[in-house]
């Protein structure tokens, strides 16, 4: 649980915050790109927004795949067409040299990392924020009905100079 709140504590008390809304469709990955290097950049930590980027996308890719509201919960926005949609909320946040990004969405079920096969073509996204962020962690939403996973990126040290 301290893990937890550590990580948490860096989107909770941050210097710069920015959030997004995105319906939870296959264009959310992208513009959660977008955001995250506008924010990144405006920040003035370019330094790790490939990290950043890398780690949004597959989190947001997740959430838009995985991250459904369970059937029997379905209070969702109506689209344009009257359809339901599920939605996901990108949350980035800098503190003391530390990227954060959380991403909320409405399933309550943890991620799970894959063992995707050789010629598989996605099952790897977990491995990735793995081994890209300092340190990650997913935990349910306040209400309990949807969760939040939230990765770190740490800047670099800076170079000493003489």
């Amino acid at each position: 649980m301290d893990r937890i709140v550590s990580l948490g504590s860096v989107i909770s008390a941050p210097e710069h915050q920015k959030s997004l809304t995105l319906a939870a469709d296959d264009r959310a990955p992208g513009r959660a790109r977008s955001f995250t290097r506008q924010a990144l950049t405006a920040w003035g930590v370019e330094d790790v927004l490939d990290q950043a980027e890398l780690i949004v996308s597959e989190l947001t890719t997740n959430a838009e795949r995985h991250g459904r509201t369970p059937d029997a919960d379905r209070v969702l926005l109506p689209r344009t067409d009257g359809e339901p949609v599920d939605e996901i909320t990108l949350t980035l946040a800098l503190q003391a040299g530390v990227v954060g990004i959380e991403v909320e969405d409405n399933s309550p079920e943890p991620p799970v990392p894959q063992i995707a096969s050789l010629y598989a073509t996605s099952g790897r996204g977990l491995h990735l924020v793995s081994a890209t962020a300092d340190a990650w962690t997913a935990c349910p939403t306040e209400d309990g009905r949807g969760k939040r996973v939230i990765a770190l990126v740490r800047r670099p040290e800076s170079p000493i100079t003489s």
